[in-house]
């Protein structure tokens, strides 16, 4: 038996972890041990250690990653994250609840998984398990969200994990970054101390902090919630031409997602384009799409989003988003290749920044 340590692990994340491990030795007849701490080895963090008792006698043992809700566009984010630790043992996803379509999405990025409805896929031999098609209870349908990771909490964090010194600036300055008005940034800087991400050192100044867990949550959030919030819709060319063809420069817009990533990274060729354009300057998005002969396609390959920054990011790329705009883009798709080519941005433009503290 592993013992428990509740102190370093949320209440919400164990409560979920025993339905989910009571829901599936309901619908298998397996029985698990369970350990849920967060363990350190080789400066990697596990949020949980299963043991599935075998049939046939013996244990197979997990480390689970556990997430209190997934969506289609977060799956690409949570696929990288369990693939960049590398454990020793296979790592288990375990969540509140796994759609149909997440649940085939998930077996073909070929991650385990297990959730509160008794959903599961698991196929390490001489184990298998899949289990898709069960609906969560009533009550476990509604996830009541923290105000910080509602749509203008998440403009707000998406300025400071761009420029970490904007913390020490004037509220007003923080809004103007980030587009929200004044009143909001008082509450999403009071959820981020509640949540241990911001030191107010009064005189001494103030900084984000547990920037890495801090990202994490972000670009989890930014898929679910901030991104269709932003989305003005799929858009095809009049006229066919390739992507890496095309001129996006002194256009006025910032170039997101694949195209961006193969301007950076030259690791792929780019399929489709995402495009931030500003919403209230003189009606620019639809000045955009008569320049540029658009025409609305649910299949087209540009996809055209919102600005939802005011701020200039500081690297030599001046017509890209930040580079975790694009990470967060290229794993919206769930697309391996994509995930592949985020891990390579993350490694090159963002571990540095987020993993000092």
């Amino acid at each position: 038996m592993i013992l428990l340590n509740k102190q370093n692990i949320e209440k919400n994340e164990l409560e979920l972890l025993k339905t989910a491990t009571q829901a599936f030795e309901e619908g298998t007849g397996l029985h698990i041990e369970t350990g849920a701490f967060q363990m350190k080895q080789d400066d990697k963090y596990i949020d949980a250690v299963l043991q599935i008792a075998m049939p046939g006698g013996g244990n197979k043992t997990f480390y689970a990653e556990i997430k209190t809700a997934i969506t289609q566009a977060a799956i690409g984010h949570i696929v990288e994250q369990i693939r960049r630790q590398n454990h020793n043992n296979p790592v288990i996803l375990v969540t509140r609840y796994v759609t149909p379509q997440q649940a085939d999405r998930l077996k073909k990025l070929k991650v385990p998984f297990i959730d509160m409805a008794g959903n599961a896929w698991i196929d390490e031999p001489p184990l298998f398990v899949y289990i898709t098609g069960k609906k969560p209870a009533a009550e476990d349908r509604q996830i009541k969200k923290v105000r910080v990771f509602r749509p203008t909490g998440l403009q707000v964090v998406f300025a400071l994990l761009c420029n970490p010194g904007l913390a020490n600036a004037p509220y007003r300055d923080i809004a103007h970054a980030a587009q929200v008005a004044l009143g909001t940034v008082g509450w999403v800087i009071y959820d981020l101390k509640r949540l241990d991400y911001f030191l107010d050192k009064g005189a001494y100044g103030r900084k984000i902090i547990n920037l890495k867990k801090l990202f994490t949550a972000w670009v989890e959030a930014y898929a679910r919630d901030l991104r269709p919030k932003f989305h003005m819709g799929r858009f095809a060319m009049a006229e066919h031409e390739a992507l890496e063809n095309i001129n996006w420069e002194n256009l006025g817009i910032y170039l997101g997602g694949e195209a961006a990533a193969a301007k950076i990274t030259n690791y792929l060729k780019p399929a489709n384009a995402t495009v931030y354009v500003p919403k209230d300057i003189n009606n620019f998005a639809q000045n955009f799409i008569i320049k540029k002969r658009l025409k609305k396609d649910p299949n087209g390959n540009i996809e055209l989003l919102g600005t939802f920054w005011n701020f200039e990011y500081q690297w030599q790329f001046k017509e890209l988003v930040p580079p975790l705009l694009i990470y967060a883009d290229l794993m919206a798709t769930a697309n391996d290749r994509n995930i592949e080519t985020a891990k390579m941005i993350y490694d090159q433009y963002i571990a540095r920044h987020i993993e000092q503290d």
